[in-house]
Parts: C-alpha cells; sequence; structure tokens
C-alpha cells in the first residue's frame, strides 16, 4: 500500500517546494526593506504571522490547537515544542499572538531567501561548534527575556528523521528558562510528521491532512537552580512526548 501512495507525495512534495519557493520570492522584496531596522520586526512578524496562515492553507493543513488556554496572558516565557516537519515553525507563527524570537542553528545562513530572517537580526543563530558562538546566542537570549521578548527553542536543534519519535534533546532552553527564572511552555505536533515529513523525498510521508497540536500548561521555573536543568528537560520532554505514544499506541 505505502508504495501505491509515492507518486501522491512526490507530487504533494514538488506542489508545496514550490509554493514556499513562490511566497518567498514574492514577499522577500518587502521582508528586506523592512527588516533594515530593529524598530520593524514585530511589523515583520505580523507579516510573517499572514505567510504561515496562507503556507498551511496551501499546505492543506488545517489547525486543530488543543490548549490555548495555555498560553500565558502576560510576561516573557520560552516556547519548546519538538520539532516534528517542516511546517511546525509555521504553526508557531498561527497559533502565538504576540512577537517572539526564534532561535536556529548557524546554517540557516546559508539558506537561500530564507536566511534573512536569521542574519538580520530579527531572529537568534546559535553556533553550537564554538564557545564563543554559543555564549553570544545566550546573552542574546538572555536580553531578549529581559525585555518581555519570549524565545521559540526547539530542544532537538533540527527536525528528527523517525517522526513521531523525538531526537535527544539539547539542555540549552532549560538552563536559559532557569537562569532567567521564565515559565516554559511545551509543545506538541501531533501529526504534522504526517502533512511533511523529513528524509526520503519519496518515502517520507507527505499530503494534506489536519495539523494536531498540543500546548500544555506552562512549568514555573521560579526556584529552581542550574542544579536542576538535566530533570526539568527530561519533565518537559515526557509531557511533550505523552501525546505522541498515545499516537503510536
Amino acid at each position: 500500500m505505502k508504495y501505491i501512495l509515492i507518486p501522491f507525495r512526490v507530487v504533494y512534495k514538488i506542489y508545496y517546494l514550490f509554493v514556499f519557493a513562490f511566497s518567498l520570492v514574492i514577499t522577500y522584496p518587502f521582508v528586506y526593506i523592512l527588516l533594515k531596522s530593529p524598530k520593524r520586526f514585530p511589523l515583520v512578524f505580523k507579516l510573517m504571522k499572514v505567510h504561515a496562515f496562507f503556507l498551511l492553507f496551501f499546505a492543506g493543513a488545517p489547525l486543530k490547537v488543543i490548549g490555548r488556554e495555555n498560553i500565558p496572558k502576560e510576561g516573557a516565557f520560552i516556547i519548546c515544542p519538538n520539532h516534528s516537519s517542516f511546517l511546525d515553525i509555521f504553526c508557531l507563527y498561527t497559533i502565538f499572538p504576540n512577537y517572539f524570537v526564534f532561535t536556529g542553528k548557524k546554517e540557516i545562513e546559508k539558506w537561500p531567501l530564507f536566511h534573512i530572517y536569521y542574519t538580520s537580526g530579527m531572529n537568534i543563530l546559535v553556533d553550537r561548534k564554538t564557545k564563543t558562538g554559543m555564549i553570544t546566542a545566550l546573552k542574546r537570549m538572555s536580553k531578549e527575556l529581559k525585555n518581555g521578548i519570549s524565545l521559540a527553542i526547539f530542544p532537538e536543534g533540527t527536525i528528527t528523521k523517525n517522526a513521531p519519535h523525538m531526537g535527544d534533546f539539547k539542555s540549552g532552553a532549560f538552563a536559559i528558562a532557569i537562569q532567567n527564572q521564565v515559565p516554559i511552555v511545551p509543545i506538541t505536533f501531533v501529526t504534522n510528521w504526517k502533512i511533511l515529513q523529513r528524509g526520503s523525498f519519496f518515502m517520507g510521508k507527505g499530503g494534506p491532512g489536519i495539523a494536531e497540536v498540543v500546548i500544555h500548561k506552562a512549568i514555573v521555573t521560579k526556584q529552581l537552580r542550574k542544579e536542576d536543568v538535566e530533570d526539568l528537560q527530561n519533565k518537559i520532554r515526557e509531557i511533550i512526548n505523552t501525546p505522541l505514544l498515545a499516537q503510536m499506541n
């Protein structure tokens, strides 16, 4: 049966790659001008929200969000989702109403067009290969949180190749949350991997479907210390993983 679906998956992926690339080309001139001034970053964020909405629309992936009431109404926090699909970023822009900053791996600066959202300074590039790069990124993250701006950090660092199984978590998101005493909002992307999965162009899953997202209750980090990073990391991982395990059983 899975081999019968291959032509449909390939056509869907080619179609969506075209939609994504075309939308980047169309929006790039406006974004390029707006990103010249950090004061306009919130405006670009609003543009990204509209862009993300249409990308999900053309993907045939309507959102089903469980737990919107768990989004903190005030103060900075860390958005902490599993990374299962190329659609995850679009979902976050669509779900969260207020301006937040993404963190991403340094390799993004080599991506055509899309890199401008990071190299402009709007979002944060993390160079994990050097100590200096890590320290610079952590300082910027703390600065944003102190200014009341939330961060979105994928603890796996990249899209896992065998979703819905999660990859190993890195400790950065949890360390920075404890250091700044801000809550963490765990997010589970339950079905995005079925819609647009990383992996083989022919064998990886692809096709329209409901993008189901679970927003869990915020985990408070006040009173926690750096010695608690590992326990907090394991706790968040278990929370995120619970809806995925229910789907696999």
